[in-house]
């Protein structure tokens, strides 16, 4: 269930783990498998008391009210300056909730005009004081109240058309400058020369403002390296990165993977380390070995979203941890009717804790959701180990419940 850091001849764990995804097995790890599978077998018994005595769970204490009367999604993953950010699917609106999920006031911009943002909305985020989104063709600037402030553009041959409700995956590294995901990679499962573009189009992307263009320009990008799981003669429904900054470093998850990819920011363009997690329950990716997707293949591309494992919300914590959301899968096969796949059960839903400093992880059991653990964009971090998870109301629909937990560990 965790990564267990333990170290023999100076070989720890988390050289192990890279080595092994990696695809690199040393002679001296060799030979440390073939002395040792003994003690690993008695071992067995106190790693897995181990386990259980570093698990964490989700302690309910308190709730409040969020006055929202339509569906609506966190943006923001955890609260950043005091402020969380919601978005209602109906009207295309942006709430501003306050850090314990109070509503504060509700805006929309969404237009053509110089102080608008248009449609093809991909990042919204807070920096110095500002409310920040980030369309296909400018970075525009409002205050907390909705007011424009600024728009200044950014320099990107790779045009994006995504809409809805935008990510919070922009991560500003100081006043002028911020890194995001290639959210060009979005439509790579439609492509017949995937590979080709993997090799060419950076997956991570550093913009920096230039006085010269009066513009942000691309300043530092990162490349996968070709022994990433994606680089396989499999096409994968989904190729879209989730990002987030800790210190000088690039962190980056692919949702179909629990596998973290780290960059240092101006040293490599390639992964300096590689983590893979040990995610209970967490299939591998299935691919599909169609050269793109086709009106006549959708349908199976749709069928092994349903059927592999995606980590849905990753959030960063403070002191080097992390939060996701993941589910494991319907349990079917590809070859099963489409009937089959529709009646099967919906995916399980769980959370994943996983500190860096200390390299262990757990599983942790979510609340229920209407009697299902599910809840996509609808989770976010208070700070001080609270987390914020969005209730439908059964009653009354011009409103919604936010319950407050606490993440707490059964050591304690």
């Amino acid at each position: 269930m965790i990564l267990i850091k333990i170290k023999f001849q100076n070989y720890s764990f988390k050289k192990l783990n890279r080595l092994r995804i990696d695809g690199k097995w040393e002679p001296i790890f060799i030979a440390f498998v073939l002395f040792n599978s003994f003690f690993f077998t008695s071992c067995n018994r106190n790693e897995n008391s181990e386990i259980k005595d570093l698990g964490f769970y989700l302690e309910l204490v308190d709730s409040v009210k969020i006055e929202i009367p339509y569906e609506f999604g966190l943006v923001f993953p955890k609260v950043i300056d005091g402020k969380l950010l919601a978005y209602s699917y109906l009207d295309q609106t942006f709430h501003v909730l306050d850090s314990k999920g109070r509503l504060q006031n509700s805006f929309n911009h969404q237009g053509e005009g110089p102080k608008d943002y248009t449609r093809n909305l991909s990042f919204v985020t807070i920096n110095n004081g500002h409310l920040i989104f980030m369309d296909n063709k400018k970075l525009s600037y409002f205050s907390y109240q909705g007011e424009w402030v600024k728009s200044i553009p950014f320099n990107d041959p790779n045009k994006s058309l995504r809409g809805g409700m935008p990510s919070n995956e922009l991560d500003f590294v100081g006043e002028n400058k911020f890194i995001v995901p290639n959210i060009y990679l979005d439509g790579l499962s439609r492509r017949p020369d995937h590979r080709a573009v993997l090799d060419s189009v950076p997956i991570w992307l550093q913009y920096e403002y230039s006085q010269i263009t009066n513009q942000f320009e691309i300043t530092e990008f990162g490349h996968l390296d070709t022994m990433s799981v994606f680089f396989s003669d499999f096409k994968y429904n989904s190729y879209s990165p989730k990002t987030f900054v800790n210190g000088g470093n690039v962190n980056l998850f692919f949702n179909l993977t629990p596998i973290i990819y780290t960059y240092s920011i101006g040293e490599s363009k390639y992964p300096i380390e590689k983590i893979k997690l040990d995610v209970p329950g967490f299939k591998e990716p299935i691919g599909l070995d169609y050269k793109s997707m086709t009106i006549d293949n959708y349908r199976h591309f749709n069928k092994a979203s349903d059927i592999n494992s995606h980590i849905n919300d990753v959030i960063s914590l403070d002191n080097e941890r992390i939060f996701f959301v993941y589910n494991q899968g319907k349990n079917i096969r590809m070859n099963d009717s489409e009937a089959d796949a529709i009646e099967a059960p919906d995916p399980l839903f769980y959370g994943y804790y996983y500190d860096f400093s200390s390299r262990n992880g757990s599983q942790v059991v979510l609340p229920e959701h209407n009697g299902h653990p599910s809840f996509w964009k609808k989770v976010s971090y208070l700070g001080n180990n609270k987390f914020l998870f969005v209730f439908e109301n059964e009653i009354e629909r011009d409103f919604y419940w936010g319950k407050i937990f606490e993440l707490k560990s059964f050591n304690h």
